[in-house]
């Protein structure tokens, strides 16, 4: 064997293997495993996974879900979730040619310091005027950054992925015209508050 073979084999040899763990709220199911050589290299990585995959609902495999590795404990890595998104086909799915389609994209940030971007959905009944469809992206984008400022991050998270906000937009925006469907259909974890709130997750976790 080549000394290059010899250096990477060696080189995995020193690898460990850490277990990538789902929040709380989530249950805390293993979501795959990651090498490194030491528990610094981990945190920040990413892990995707479907809804159904965490709830065992099959209805739920068109939400892809995406965590970040947070905090090390052992040879565990407890993450926090990072955003998730609509699958293309499912979204695809929901087009129709003579309705309109109207999209909200805000940052929000939740009452205990998390920044979010998030991505909001409304398909019309039938093809609206671009003045309702201005209205409805307005109500759409206001509703997201009221309810995400009340709200703490974990509960922001259960509401936009299990479908709390969408069907509170549902019911706001259709006084403006006929809605056949309302999505949260992305979101993406911008900043989390500061140092110490991973000590406290990790706390959580390290006691959990």
């Amino acid at each position: 064997m080549s000394s290059k073979g010899t250096a990477v084999k060696d080189k995995w040899k020193m690898k460990k293997w850490f277990t990538i763990i789902a929040p709380k709220m989530f249950g805390e199911v293993p979501l795959g495993s990651t090498p490194a050589t030491e528990a610094g290299y981990v945190p920040k990585r990413k892990v995707e996974t479907t809804l159904y995959d965490l709830t065992g609902d099959f209805s739920l495999v068109h939400i892809h879900v995406y965590f970040q590795a947070a905090t090390v404990n052992g040879d565990k890595v407890f993450s926090r979730f990072y955003g998730h998104e609509l699958s293309r086909d499912y979204t695809r799915s929901l087009i129709r040619r003579k309705s309109s389609k109207v999209n909200a994209i805000v940052d929000v940030t939740t009452k205990d310091g998390y920044q979010m971007r998030i991505k909001g959905l409304a398909l019309t009944t039938y093809k609206c005027h671009r003045s309702q469809m201005s209205a409805i992206r307005k109500i759409m984008a206001d509703l997201i950054v009221k309810e995400a400022s009340e709200m703490t991050f974990d509960d922001l998270v259960q509401s936009v992925v299990f479908g709390k906000m969408a069907n509170d937009l549902f019911d706001a925006c259709k006084k403006i015209y006929p809605l056949r469907k309302v999505e949260i259909e992305k979101t993406k974890l911008l900043k989390v508050p500061d140092k110490q709130s991973l000590v406290n997750e990790s706390s959580i976790a390290s006691s959990g």
